[in-house]
Formats: structure tokens, C-alpha cells, sequence
């Protein structure tokens, strides 16, 4: 079973963690090549209840040291 992250894009964190390595650096990165962060229904399709814009941006961070932009797609 797939560890999804974003809820409204469907992108599991194995999807986010291969883009990331292979270079995505930013908010928008991952926004073109995944389709992740983009509805605005994070928040509420996700059974967390809460976006997946601070967890996209810690994977960015963790395998870059820093992100490029930051995320509005819930607002944030």
C-alpha cells in the first residue's frame, strides 16, 4: 500500500522522494512534475486533516538543506 502525502494530487511519498533526489527544489518543482500541492483540498481529503505543504517542504529540505519557494496551496 502506497504511503500517500498528497491527498488531492494522489502522490505517495515514494513519487515526492524520487523527484526531490532527482533535483525538484521547490514548491513549483514538485507542482509540475507530480501534481501535488495544486487543488487546495489537502486539508480536507487528507485523514490527517491537515495539508501536505509542511511535509512536501520537510522532504525538499532534508535532501537539499533548503527550499526555493513555499507553498500556497492551502493557504499557507
Amino acid at each position: 500500500m502506497s504511503d500517500i502525502v498528497c491527498y488531492c494530487g494522489n502522490v505517495d511519498r515514494e513519487t515526492l522522494a524520487k523527484v526531490i533526489k532527482d533535483g525538484a527544489k521547490s514548491i513549483e518543482d514538485i507542482r509540475w512534475i507530480t501534481a501535488a500541492c495544486k487543488d487546495n483540498r489537502c486539508a480536507t481529503t487528507n485523514p490527517k486533516g491537515v495539508c501536505c505543504e509542511d511535509e512536501i517542504k520537510a522532504m525538499i529540505v532534508a535532501e537539499h538543506g533548503c527550499i526555493e519557494d513555499y507553498c500556497t496551496c492551502c493557504g499557507g
